[in-house]
């Protein structure tokens, strides 16, 4: 029996492991050649008889070469995974070049820009978007009047930007419009930049006002959960209960207002373009935050079940404030206002991001957008992290926690359908080695025996009302 069990035991072993035929979609996060490189936690090796194809928005990123590849490239490969060892060996590869050769993007400027003017022009730097935009002699540099502004001004003027002459007309409350090139190690270099003075437009004050909840707090003595409820909204995820723990309601609300750009925050109560932000706890089993306009938050319980320490807390809290800050339901309002309009009648507004139709695919919505607006909400939440001391590093784990759980499928089924968990991952890998790499992590904060404290007072509130319900 010894003999024949030896026998079974040596032909097990002796089975080669079978590679399984696997796609997926995500950004490189190392690169040792353009035939060697990884994907989160996939090692792609590449034949040289494998070639890129690519898929392009248009004739002038159609170009793709081998030596191209770079931190941050977003590529899906299709091929033998070997779970053993971590290699997929690619059969097929697509490059997604949608914002990785040339860019196009909206910002609010995250200092006041380091620029030196000379006969040739304008040269330096811009920090935005979490993006380092380098600025030429060439770059073309202007300031367009906002819709107040252009009331002032005569018809003519008004329609037209003009060159920026002054730096002393900028401050944290512009946004930067700018167009570049993305450079071998990262950096965009500008051809264009326009800047424009942030303001609350009549329309985005009344979406603020719209959104404006109606909240009934919890009695915490009592343990009686408060409900948190959005005003003209008829469907089941406008209404909330709020976590009847004051204790985890103020922490909330304190990793929250850390992650607050100190700008912001000094804006006088009267100012329009102030956000008065508030956090909310509420039950639910999601893992999920979502962001109003009008700088309500709403944390989901069920962050507790997953997320393992404070600084992963203020990733989740830093993304949400970033859409608030940078306007970005308001951009997706005006992205898609015709597309709105025409199918007002089926659609409701949800918190970010932006807008549920009853069939947005078949309504011929594009997801890439949406898609752009998250990974810049990724971009300045890491920026607003590492200004409040938090270890960015956290960030990427914070979907590598929620992998573990959840799995990593689809996170929102109204997106593109290969934005996932492994994805969202791989991108905050990439951006981290590409712009956080001479940062002294030793001095960021990455726990607190008050989230853990926090998270058992959750986790013991949701046992009592599942016993209470039984």
């Amino acid at each position: 029996m010894r003999c024949l069990l030896t026998i079974i035991g040596s032909l097990l072993v002796s089975v080669p492991v079978v590679a399984k035929e696997v796609t997926i979609h995500g950004f490189v996060t190392e690169i040792k050649s353009s035939t060697y490189f990884a994907i989160d936690d996939y090692k792609v090796t590449r034949e040289d008889s494998v070639i890129f194809g690519v898929r392009t928005p248009g004739p002038q990123q159609s170009d793709f070469r081998p030596e191209d590849l770079r931190l941050g490239t977003e590529l899906e490969v299709s091929g033998d995974y070997d779970e053993q060892s971590g290699e997929l060996k690619a059969k097929s590869i697509t490059v997604f070049l949608e914002d990785a050769k040339a860019v196009k993007r909206t910002a609010l400027l995250e200092k006041i820009p380091s620029l030196t003017k000379d006969a040739n022009g304008w040269t330096g730097e811009i920090r935005a978007d979490g993006e380092r935009i380098r600025v030429l002699s060439t770059t073309s540099i202007t300031i367009k009047p906002n819709r107040s502004e252009r009331a002032k001004l005569t018809r003519k003027a008004a329609h037209e930007s003009s060159p920026l002459t002054s730096l002393d007309v900028l401050n944290l409350d512009t946004f930067v419009h700018y167009e570049g090139t993305r450079q071998p190690d990262g950096g965009i270099e500008a051809t264009k930049v326009e800047f424009e003075h942030a303001e609350l437009e009549p329309g985005e004050a009344k979406l603020w006002k719209k959104r404006e909840p109606d909240v009934k707090p919890p009695d915490y003595s009592a343990l009686v959960p408060g409900e948190f409820k959005m005003r003209g909204c008829v469907y089941e995820f406008c209404t909330k209960e709020i976590v009847p723990s004051e204790e985890a309601q103020q922490y909330i609300t304190k990793v929250g207002e850390s992650l607050i750009p100190i700008h912001q925050k000094d804006l006088p109560a009267g100012d329009p373009l102030k956000v008065s932000f508030r956090f909310y706890l509420v039950k639910a089993k999601s893992f999920n935050a979502v962001a109003y306009p009008n700088g309500v938050v709403l944390v989901h319980s069920g962050v507790f079940e997953i997320l393992q320490n404070e600084a992963q807390l203020a990733f989740v809290l830093a993304h949400e404030i970033s859409h608030v800050l940078e306007k970005h339901t308001w951009q997706a309002h005006q992205y898609h206002r015709k597309e709105l309009i025409a199918l007002k009648a089926g659609g409701a507004f949800v918190p970010f991001g932006g807008f549920l139709v009853a069939d947005l695919a078949a309504a011929g919505i594009q997801n890439n957008y949406a898609r752009s607006l998250e990974n810049q909400a990724d971009r300045v939440g890491l920026e607003r992290m590492l200004a409040a001391g938090y270890d960015v590093r956290e960030a990427p784990e914070s979907w590598k926690a929620v992998s573990a759980k959840k799995g990593d499928g689809p996170i929102n089924p109204f997106w593109s359908s290969h934005d996932n968990k492994a994805m969202r991952r791989s991108y905050l890998m990439a951006e981290l080695r590409n712009r956080y790499s001479d940062v002294d992590f030793s001095t960021l904060k990455k726990d607190s025996d008050e989230f853990h404290h926090v998270a058992e007072i959750v986790k013991g509130l949701e046992s009592k009302g599942r016993t209470k319900h039984r």
